[in-house]
């Protein structure tokens, strides 16, 4: 089929107009039984305030139309007017108020496809409701689903299809790509719950949407347990201490539970002057802030409750190996001492080094004492150090990268990386700047999203939608690290 130049937004410009009691002129209006009417199956938008809409409609009569479509048999289904429908069924069927058992309705025309029908429907809620942040995620996809449909009808449209989508939803592109990070990056059930009741600022969600999950299921217990909110200052006081103290307690297992206390105690002047755990500090046995696990009169401890704030902790791996308690301290100390050999070899001091891989000397230091960085810190730090990542890891005695010949394939369907892939890919942004990124290939050539980033475990914005012919490449990563 050939394709056809195609104006999304000018196409629908007439179509999703408002009614209002002045426009009646244009389209006809007909009543329409109640009990003819369906919803669309696929309306996914949360319906608030629906009491307080039916009495509205009782004082002053409904101000704007139904708009629906003709289904097979006598039936038609709701294009837009969801909420009035709600609202007109507790009058009608609840209430017994047999005056707005009627419907005034606008019949759609029929005969389009099916994506335009949806692109329709998202448009036409878009300009009669304010968006939670969740909303705007799911009408972002939606939206992406069905222009790359109408793209597989024949239309051809000008400018990118994430352009296209922000066009549509009359929001920022940056607004989109963050609603999005947030619902793919938001793991705990319960976080996600109060993110879609917009329970959760905006900005505070992005935060929480790039931890991992088990710094995500902490905050959670630490929120519960603490009786903490979710504002943006309460969660950046979360993320200092999961950066700055033991994700896991030698005592309990657990996040530190005297996170708070030591924050407090050892920070200041926006730097960390403490280890990060009690037990590894020097003053421990004098210090007031010492949790009752570092006082050298506490022989045996009480252990914390199990519990977690009603929620689960992260579930277990498959196929994951359990480490003893001695092989993990083996493990910690031999990572400690061949990061510090291999620092002192560059003739860097610990302050200097942490400058050069842009982290806080506390954050480092508790690295050479003991603490294990995350996974997305041994790249920068093999990187820095001349090692590979297997090296620190304690995986092999050979400090040495290891060397794989590599070449950037251009990202097409004939080159597509193979499912599960990592790669490097990159592209022009158009400002003269190339951009490189890390990713895993868990799509194919025609999938909306075939990539996801490494490091936030999130898809990526792109390359998308089949635009990955202009001036996308990649190259294979192994999967022991960077060589």
């Amino acid at each position: 089929m050939a394709k056809r130049e195609a104006d999304i937004a000018a196409m629908l410009v007439a179509q999703l107009a408002k009614v209002s009691d002045s426009d009646t002129g244009r389209e006809q209006i007909e009543y329409i039984d109640l009990d003819l009417l369906d919803p669309d199956p696929r309306n996914f938008y949360h319906l608030p305030g629906i009491p307080e809409l039916a009495e509205n409609i009782r004082l002053v009569g409904l101000q704007q139309p139904l708009r629906v479509r003709p289904k097979e048999g006598s039936h038609f289904e709701i294009v837009t007017g969801h909420r009035r429908h709600r609202a007109l069924l507790r009058l009608a069927k609840e209430e017994g108020l047999a005056q707005f058992a009627q419907v005034p309705c606008i019949r759609e025309r029929t005969g389009e496809s099916s994506a335009m029908e949806r692109i329709r429907l998202i448009c036409g809620n878009c300009d009669n409701r304010t968006m939670s942040s969740a909303e705007l995620a799911q009408q972002a996809e939606e939206l992406e689903a069905a222009l790359l449909a109408l793209k597989k009808e024949g239309f051809a449209f000008s400018g990118r299809t994430r352009e296209k989508v922000a066009q549509l939803l009359q929001v920022s592109e940056t607004k989109i790509a963050n609603a999005k990070v947030i619902k793919n990056g938001l793991k705990v059930p319960g976080i996600r719950e109060k993110w879609a009741k917009k329970e959760i600022p905006e900005a505070a969600a992005l935060e929480i949407a790039r931890l991992p999950a088990e710094a995500q299921y902490r905050l959670l217990d630490w929120v519960i347990d603490g009786h903490h909110d979710y504002s943006i200052r309460s969660v950046k006081n979360f993320l200092l201490m999961w950066n700055g103290c033991k994700k896991e307690c030698p005592e309990t297992g657990k996040f530190c539970p005297h996170a708070e206390e030591i924050t407090e105690h050892d920070y200041h002047g926006g730097e960390w002057h403490g280890a990060g755990c009690c037990q590894g500090c020097l003053s421990r046995n004098t210090c007031p802030a010492a949790c009752q696990y570092a006082r050298a009169n506490d022989s045996e401890p009480p252990a914390l409750p199990e519990t977690h704030g009603g929620i689960a902790p992260p579930p277990k791996l498959e196929n994951r190996v359990e480490m003893s308690a001695e092989d993990w301290q083996v493990r910690r100390e031999r990572f400690s001492q061949r990061l510090r050999a291999a620092r002192e070899a560059t003739g860097l001091d610990r302050a200097a080094f942490a400058e050069k891989i842009g982290e806080y000397k506390a954050t480092y230091s508790a690295w050479e004492n003991g603490n294990l960085p995350g996974s997305g810190a041994f790249p920068r730090l093999a990187k820095a150090l001349g090692v590979s990542t297997d090296y620190l890891y304690g995986l092999t005695d050979d400090p040495a990268p290891r060397l794989v010949p590599v070449a950037w394939q251009p990202l097409d369907e004939e080159h597509w990386p193979a499912e599960g892939q990592l790669v490097v890919l990159c592209w022009d942004n158009g400002l003269n700047e190339w951009i490189y990124v890390t990713a895993r290939c868990v799509g194919g050539y025609h999938d909306i999203y075939p990539f996801v980033d490494t490091d936030a475990g999130c898809n990526l914005e792109e390359p998308s939608h089949e635009e990955y012919d202009f001036g996308y490449s990649w190259m294979p990563l192994p999967e022991g690290g960077p060589t």
